[in-house]
């Protein structure tokens, strides 16, 4: 009886092992597409830039991304420091990633181009407080898998062109701060 329990049990670690391996000549994963790196980045973000996933940002937009966070943290320290304590510091209001100021509550993916190390990915958003949908091209470009560069505001619903621009805007608004703050010293 016992052996034949021991049988049994090398039986079912045998095919537990097995069953975990895949086999040699296995294909390695295919790297996301362009359209599903945007839907996991939209599926994932919650409308706050400060939290983005910055795995699927490239290296230039997640630079730019921490920059206007730090930029928001040294506006802070200035207000603070000047004579006028309690004026509002710079901070980057509204949604950036999708060019409607009030942000989304969904998404879907619309259509997807690549062509030479670059793909756009229309996606279509909606939000449903304000009973709204419109379609922005977000652009990727692959760094060892497509990640997430600019988003173009196709409606121009956000009075800017796209994300690329808000974050110069912010960035000039940043300088023109530190610039006053330099002087009043």
């Amino acid at each position: 009886m016992k052996s034949a329990l021991r049988i049994i049990g090398l039986l079912a670690l045998s095919l537990l092992v097995a069953c975990q391996r895949p086999p040699a000549d296995a294909p390695a994963p295919s790297p996301p597409s362009p359209a599903a790196v945007a839907n996991e980045f939209f599926s994932s973000y919650r409308g706050d830039f400060r939290q983005a996933d910055r795995r699927l940002l490239s290296e230039a937009l997640a630079s730019a991304v921490q920059s206007a966070v730090d930029g928001e943290k040294e506006s802070v320290v200035r207000v603070k420091a000047s004579e006028f304590p309690n004026d509002k510091p710079l901070i980057l209001e509204g949604e950036i990633f999708a060019g409607l100021y009030e942000g989304f509550t969904g998404h879907e993916i619309a259509g997807e181009s690549i062509s030479e190390g670059q793909a756009v990915v229309q996606v279509r958003f909606r939000n449903d407080h304000y009973n709204v949908t419109w379609t922005d091209d977000v652009v990727l470009v692959d760094e060892d898998g497509w990640k997430i560069d600019n988003v173009r505001y196709t409606q121009k619903l956000a009075g800017l062109l796209g994300l690329r621009d808000v974050l110069l805007e912010f960035e000039g608004s940043l300088a023109s701060e530190a610039a006053s703050a330099a002087k009043a010293q």
